[in-house]
């Protein structure tokens, strides 16, 4: 009985343990189902990330089987192709290629067979469903072999741009590399770290080494470098400047003017990482300009002798009308037989009254208005000369003259006496400063021949021409010197003088160097102004008395000429207007007519043109007295009309002598 009670006990016990285990294994089946189901929902989230990822990736994610047909295709190719999703499942992928790149394609998808599961990349043009072209960058795997995939993923992505920036990028490179403007890059301390043919051309070197790693400021002249870092910080801040001009230092120490364009070189988040400068050489410009302001220069200098030439004429006109009977009168009255002392004073005004005469005739020849009379010259002759001229002066001033004329140089056509009246001027100018500046001095002139063109320079050690004054020295009334002293006329009339001989006039100097004076004279051969000299007249017949008709509106002139004409024993009517003289002339006859050109009312020239109407014999018998005869308008008209003058203010003898010359013409 025992023993069937303790086989009943282990069967309990068993029962109890198995029961145990049975309760195991039912809580390992809930815990194993619980993992099933995490398991199942971890791979759901990890399907929906890869979804998500996958559908929003901004690249094309594609699959496509053995036959090259389309099995799936990321919405992402809608944003980059212009096709929904389901637009192209079910189609070969090759049918969206272009015709040229097939075989590129081809050629990729044969490599991705010969190769499961490594990447194979390539790139080709996709029709958008616009009907343009995308450049499509892409990486394929071969996953035939896994039962999920069984086909072919590709992860593709818009390379257009990227394309065109590569192009671009190429083409910027060649062109900085072609480019004819000096292309330099720099860091932000303005150390150079690459620079194009251009540059080392420009530099003079042909080793980058001259230039990489140096900085910028240290090839600009130091005088530009203050406006260089101006123009760096301008960039700093505006991101560019627009062309600066600078002086660059070139290998061979040379200097160069340059203008530069430079702008600010940024990495992808933006930042500033160095510069870029654009350069040109602008020496040709800067050539060009200083030619422009040259002749602009002389432009306004001929402008403004203009103006006072024609001052001048009017000046000469309105002062030699009273200065006719001013010197007239004088002349008279030292003539008659009056007290000494008033004699004294009567050529007193006469010699006050020719030193005027001088002055004019300076406004004159400065104006230009007097014709030079050309003749066959040597102006080594010329100079000669005019230093004899001056030796004793020269000798007791301490002055050393040195002269290298060259013996080679051509003759010219020039009229001798006005040139040496420019040599002469400037000789005495230097004498004068060199004088006031040392009490000594040296003076070097020298002759040259230079193409076809003759220069003569003037070179002393005076004190030089102040730079404010390199501009002025030749406009007229224009000096330095002190009151009575000097009028300033001098080398106004010097240039006019040279520039009516088609020649050029022009100094160089800086201040405490003493001054350069160059005169260049065309080369003119014998044959080409060589004019017939006018026969000469015969002086010895006396004047015969004949009966003069004078017209003129100044009531002195009148007079004086009525008095020297009637003194002579000539028949005298004066009329101080021409409507008054052209009846007269209507109802007499006179052998001789002396007419003043400017009259009011009607003036000279348009009484002269109503007599040739009236008769030729008439106008013959004309004889223009005028203080005008250098008006452009006068000159002009006796040129034309060949009519004879006299010139205001004369002397009252050669007065004489003139008329009794036209009288024994005529006879």
């Amino acid at each position: 009985m025992k023993d069937e009670d303790k086989t009943k006990e282990q069967l309990m016990n068993e029962l109890m343990e198995l029961r145990h285990r049975i309760a195991e294994l039912e809580a390992l089946e809930a815990e194993h189902v619980k993992v099933q189901e995490k398991l199942q929902e971890k791979l759901r989230e990890s399907e929906m990330r890869d979804r998500a990822l996958i559908e929003n990736s901004s690249d094309i994610i594609q699959v496509v089987d053995a036959e090259g047909v389309i099995r799936y295709v990321s919405p992402s190719v809608q944003r980059i192709l212009g096709y929904r999703p389901e637009e192209l499942i079910g189609r070969l992928s090759i049918d969206v290629v272009h015709p040229d790149d097939l075989q590129k394609v081809a050629v990729g998808f044969e490599e991705a067979l010969q190769k499961p599961g490594v990447p194979v990349s390539t790139a080709c043009r996709c029709k958008h469903k616009d009907g343009t072209w995308r450049v499509i960058e892409g990486t394929g795997v071969n996953q035939l072999s896994n039962p999920a995939v069984n086909g072919f993923i590709a992860n593709m992505r818009d390379a257009t741009e990227h394309k065109r920036m590569e192009e671009e990028l190429i083409r910027l490179s060649n062109a900085v590399r072609m480019s004819t403007d000096s292309i330099v890059i720099s860091d932000l301390e303005a150390n150079i770290i690459d620079a194009n043919g251009a540059t080392l051309k420009m530099f003079g070197t042909k080793d980058k080494g001259d230039l990489i790693g140096k900085n910028s400021f240290e090839l600009i002249v130091p005088e530009d470098r203050e406006k260089a870092l101006a123009g760096m910080e301008e960039v700093l801040e505006r991101g560019y400047t627009p062309g600066r001009e600078y002086y660059i230092i070139a290998k061979d120490g040379s200097r160069l003017p340059i203008e530069m364009t430079a702008a600010i070189m940024k990495n992808a988040e933006g930042e500033a990482v160095g510069f870029v400068g654009i350069s040109r050489d602008i020496t040709e410009r800067k050539k060009a300009e200083a030619e422009k302001s040259e002749f602009e220069r002389k432009a306004q200098l001929a402008s403004r002798l203009v103006t006072v030439g024609e001052m001048a004429s009017g000046i000469a006109h309105e002062i030699n009308n009273p200065l006719t009977s001013v010197i007239g009168f004088a002349q008279l009255l030292m003539q008659k037989d009056i007290p000494e002392d008033a004699k004294e004073y009567a050529k007193i005004i006469n010699d006050g009254a020719e030193r005027v005469v001088n002055i004019i005739k300076r406004l004159l020849t400065f104006a230009r208005q007097q014709r030079p009379e050309r003749v066959y010259a040597d102006i080594n002759q010329i100079i000669e000369t005019t230093i004899q001229l001056r030796t004793y002066e020269m000798e007791t001033s301490n002055i050393k003259v040195v002269a290298h004329l060259d013996p080679g140089l051509p003759w010219t056509m020039a009229d001798a006496g006005q040139l040496q009246q420019v040599f002469l001027n400037i000789i005495m100018n230097a004498e004068t400063e060199m004088c006031i500046a040392h009490g000594e001095g040296k003076l070097s002139i020298k002759t040259e021949a230079i193409d076809n063109t003759i220069r003569i320079s003037f070179k002393d050690n005076g004190p030089g021409i102040a730079e404010e004054n390199m501009e002025r020295i030749f406009d007229p009334f224009f000096t330095t010197k002190k009151v009575s002293k000097g009028t300033g006329l001098g080398l106004s009339i010097c240039h006019g003088i040279i520039t009516a001989h088609g020649g050029k006039i022009y100094a160089k100097s800086k201040l405490g160097q003493g001054a350069t004076f160059i005169v260049e004279l065309p080369v003119i051969p014998e044959e080409k102004q060589l004019e017939l000299a006018e026969p000469a007249i015969d002086e010895s017949n006396k004047m015969a008395k004949t009966k003069i008709l004078v017209v003129d509106d100044e009531p002195a002139t009148l007079q004086l000429l009525s008095q020297i004409l009637i003194a002579e024993g000539h028949k005298v009517q004066a009329v101080d207007n021409a409507r008054d003289a052209l009846e007269r002339i209507k109802r007499e006859r006179y052998s001789l007519i002396l007419l003043d050109i400017k009259l009011p009312s009607m003036s000279g020239t348009e009484l002269y043109k109503s007599m040739q109407k009236i008769a030729q014999s008439l106008a013959r018998r004309v004889v223009f007295i005028t203080g005008d005869v250098m008006g452009t308008d006068t000159r002009d008209f006796l040129s034309k009309t060949k009519a004879r003058y006299i010139t205001k203010p004369f002397d009252i003898e050669q007065f004489k002598k003139d008329i009794n010359r036209i009288l024994t013409q005529r006879t």
